[in-house]
């Protein structure tokens, strides 16, 4: 939805290295996720806010499906005076891309104060 082309990626790469009895890819927005969430599953791994979290947690319920829900925040970062800007842009770099960004704990803004901000 957010990221068309990253989802056709996964869509045709996961079925060519993962047994696609135990791991699929569906593509789509409310009503074909509203569809999904009525089939049952062995466990629901759900990335993302915390209304649609509930949604997810709702429909698990029903047949007793375990979930893990990721849904994070905004998580700033502050870089001090000082710091090591190369340093700092590594580690940036390192924990906003692992795992794809899909953690909680991604940096998503950075707070400094002026003198260290690039102009």
């Amino acid at each position: 939805e957010l990221a068309p082309a990253t989802s056709a990626a996964v869509a045709r790469l996961l079925p060519r290295y993962l047994d696609t009895d135990a791991v699929g890819v569906v593509e789509g927005a409310v009503e074909e996720t509203t569809a999904l969430l009525e089939q049952h599953f062995d466990h629901i791994f759900y990335t993302g806010n915390g209304t649609v979290g509930r949604i997810v947690m709702t429909a698990a319920a029903k047949h007793l499906t375990p979930v893990t829900l990721e849904l994070g925040g905004k998580s700033p970062v502050f870089v001090d005076r000082g710091t090591d800007l190369r340093a700092v842009a590594g580690r940036l770099a390192s924990g906003k891309f692992l795992n794809a960004g899909q953690t909680c704990v991604a940096p998503d803004y950075v707070l400094t104060d002026p003198e260290t901000a690039p102009a």
